[in-house]
C-alpha cells in the first residue's frame, strides 16, 4: 500500500505544479502525460489490491465486497 500512497503523493504533485500559473506550457504537458501515467499505475495497483480481497473473502465464504 506504500506503493500506491507515494504514487498518490506524487500525482498531486504534479496537479499543483499545473495550477500554478509560473509553469511553462512546454512542462505543463510533460508533466500532464507523467500524471496519467501515474494515475494508470494507481488504478492497476487497486484493481490488483481488489482482486486480492475478493479472493481472501471468497476463501472465506463472504460473498460480496
Amino acid at each position: 500500500m506504500n506503493k500506491f500512497n507515494e504514487l498518490i503523493d506524487e500525482i498531486k504533485d504534479i496537479s499543483n505544479k499545473l495550477n500554478d500559473p509560473a509553469t511553462k506550457m512546454e512542462d505543463s504537458i510533460e508533466l500532464f502525460k507523467k500524471g496519467n501515467e501515474l494515475i494508470k499505475e494507481a488504478k492497476d495497483l487497486l484493481t490488483n489490491l481488489e482482486g486480492e480481497v475478493k479472493k481472501v473473502m471468497d476463501d472465506n465464504k463472504v460473498s460480496d465486497f
